[in-house]
């Protein structure tokens, strides 16, 4: 093939790469938001100013902060822009593989484009999603990528002038990126292959000599990893035990038993990246999509395998080869052994800090391992005889990871969907909180893993101020619903004040109020402990707890806070819920006329719960007014559950207590209806 021809042939697997790139991950990009540690960074960030980065990541990673104050300076609150950065750092490591492999083995063009592919589809990372918190790993694996295709590219360099350029290139890529991620520098291995695969093809020297060449021509490289090691173990003192490479090294010179245990795990965890990562997370995100997105994602994973099979056959135009004709058995094992050390060795740093790549929490970890797992997997395919049998393999590889990561999205679109759903009914439903109080929250999806997936949110809508104090005091403080802090509540008191990257909570547990929804078709419920409505599909924490909820923590009198759009989308319709929180409010405001309004209202426009607990409001106001008709109809659809009949029967029962005392007659009616 002529050097036009090659160059054409390179800039269309570019365009090919670039336009799978758009289909995989950004269909569902705008629908997504902040997910998990997004939530505190972004309210750091949009309250503090975007310094306030220095603040979170000076304990660990203080070079992540300079990326984020620039990237959050650019980009502000909008998620959407994270999305497309994302989308672009995945693809310019993709770019950068694909690059270096080419000037390696210019020869085997489309094998190359397959292992690129695999790097940008791989289907073990499932944190694409929550684009703010990993920017810093994604640009991270594009420098590293980067850097070692600048190293390439400075060997073949002939022209003094240039390749020392790509050498500074090479270097200062080199140090960033384990500066941003430390565990990156497993993919250092990676390097040493690539350089070591260029000195066999220029000469066969014998293993000694082979070794001398190989030193010197990776010796200017090897000096960006040991300047951020020496820095890291020298200079920089971690408050952080995960990132406390001396700590961790530590353990295992303290017990033998640990160097074991890291064994069995990284043997684990090879398997998985390799192997599991095409099986595993396909299982278990594309089979709980709802009919709409199930179907969706299966015509965006055929339309995606489409362009990448064109792709390959578009070579023709300037390489008529096949597969078979390019690979030969030298170059798979070349291939073969590069990917094992680099998904083997990309995984080393991982196990030594005691973590584990798994497609939940951790998959992250699976990231530096994927360019040597589409290298094994390419060999793999590639070794398969029949060409109809390995265009299917390659087919069927490509629909499980478009799929994969569109059912991911999708699961992420909807828990956002139900997050901010969320918090515009606590908004609707209380004007102020009071500070100080410690929310305790149940979403309807997603488990609430971290205090700041609640009280981010909450203090976003209600105490979005600038503090000029470092550290900043988290107004409404929340608390993850353990079983020590149940204990805690149960017991009416104690007291915490943790304090993390920056954000200081003072945590009283005699002084909660609790936010839950029992499901996505349900509304959210402010309990009062005094006299709380409970649902069946209740947690049984928050049923134990409930009656320690304090109500009058918000503030009825207070001026109405609505969550800012950039954060939680526009308002969303008026729907049952809506008037069940405007009910609810006049309820704790004691304006049961109101709350008889707001009945007549969502009945006249045809809205009804899903959940008959939500009837109570309307049925306490009707039951105070005097309106036994709306009383006797309510009690058919309360009456359907026990414990909803024995919650009505207590309620109405205490509202004498409460000042709002029923008439002998609807008392006597009461008690027939529901306490009987």
């Amino acid at each position: 093939m002529d050097s036009t021809n090659s160059s054409k042939s390179s800039l269309y697997l570019f365009v090919v790469l670039a336009f799978v790139g758009v289909l995989v991950y950004l269909p569902l990009a705008g629908k997504m938001g902040y997910y998990k540690d997004d939530w505190f960074l972004i309210f750091d960030a949009h309250t503090q100013g975007a310094q306030f980065f220095h603040e979170i990541y000076k304990i660990d990673r203080p070079a992540r902060a300079y990326v984020m104050q620039f990237v959050y300076s650019l980009f502000g609150d909008r998620v959407i822009y994270y999305h497309l950065s994302a989308y672009l750092f995945r693809l310019l490591a993709s770019w950068s593989l694909f690059w270096a492999l080419d000037m390696i083995w210019p020869k085997y063009r489309k094998p190359n484009f397959l292992i690129a592919l695999l790097l940008l589809i791989y289907p073990g990372f499932l944190s694409q999603f929550n684009p703010i918190d990993y920017q810093a790993q994604l640009l991270s694996l594009c420098l590293a990528i980067a850097s070692i295709a600048f190293t390439v590219k400075a060997i073949k360099a002939q022209i003094p002038g240039p390749r020392l350029a790509w050498v500074g290139l090479s270097i200062l890529t080199g140090i960033i990126y384990p500066a941003l991620v430390e565990y990156m520098l497993g993919l250092e291995i990676l390097r040493l292959s690539f350089i070591a695969q260029i000195v066999a093809q220029e000469n066969n020297s014998a293993p000694k000599e082979f070794i001398k060449k190989v030193s010197r021509l990776w010796l200017p490289f090897i000096s960006a990893p040991i300047i951020f090691l020496v820095w890291r173990f020298f200079f920089f003192e971690t408050e952080r035990r995960a990132t406390d490479l001396g700590a961790q090294f530590g353990q295992l010179f303290a017990s033998p038993l640990t160097g074991l245990w890291w064994l069995v795990n990284w043997i684990q965890d090879a398997f998985r990246v390799v192997l599991l990562a095409w099986v595993v997370p396909y299982y278990n995100l594309a089979f709980n999509l709802r009919l709409k997105d199930f179907l969706t994602g299966m015509g965006l994973a055929v339309v995606v395998v489409l362009l990448v099979l064109t792709g390959l056959l578009g070579v023709r135009k300037w390489n008529s080869v096949t597969f078979a004709d390019e690979t030969d058995s030298g170059w798979k094992k070349q291939i073969l052994l590069t990917g094992i050390l680099t998904a083997l060795l990309a995984l080393f740093p991982v196990i030594m800090v005691n973590r584990h790549a798994d497609f939940g929490d951790y998959s992250r970890y699976t990231l530096a391992s994927a360019a040597g797992a589409g290298m094994i997997v390419t060999v793999f395919v590639l070794s398969i005889s029949s060409a109809r049998l390995r265009i299917a393999f390659i087919a069927m590889l490509v629909f499980v990871a478009s799929f994969t990561h569109y059912a991911n999205a999708a699961h992420a679109a909807q828990e956002t969907e139900n997050v901010r759903d969320f918090w515009w009914q606590v908004a609707w439903r209380a004007p102020d909180i009071q500070p100080g109080t410690t929310l305790i929250a149940n979403y309807p999806v997603g488990a609430i893993q971290e205090d700041y997936f609640v009280w981010a949110p909450a203090n976003f809508i209600y105490y979005p101020e600038k503090q000029s104090a470092v550290p900043i005091k988290i107004k409404l403080p929340a608390a993850v619903l353990t079983d020590e802090v149940v204990l805690q509540i149960l017991a009416g008191k104690g007291e915490e004040t943790p304090l993390r990257r920056g954000n200081e909570l003072t945590r009283n547990f005699g002084n909660i109020l609790i936010m839950t929804q029992a499901s996505e078709n349900a509304c959210v419920r402010l309990i009062d402990g005094s006299s709380p409505d409970l649902s069946i599909r209740d947690p049984q924490k928050i049923l134990l707890i409930a009656s320690n909820s304090k109500l009058d923590n918000v503030l009825t009198s207070e001026d109405q806070r609505m969550p800012p759009a950039s954060i939680f989308g526009d308002e969303p319709e008026h729907d049952w819920c809506f008037y069940y929180q405007r009910a609810d409010l006049a309820r704790q405001r004691g304006d049961w006329d109101e709350v008889a309004r707001l009945g007549a209202e969502a009945e006249k426009l045809g809205l009804h719960p899903n959940d008959q607990i939500e009837l109570m409001p309307f049925l306490q106001a009707y039951a105070f007014l005097g309106d036994q008709k709306q009383v006797k109809g309510i009690s058919t659809r309360i009456n359907t559950q026990l414990f909803y009949q024995e919650q009505a029967c207590n309620h109405l029962k205490a509202m004498g207590d409460q000042g709002y005392p029923l008439s002998a007659k609807m008392q006597s009616h009461v008690d027939e209806l529901f306490c009987k």
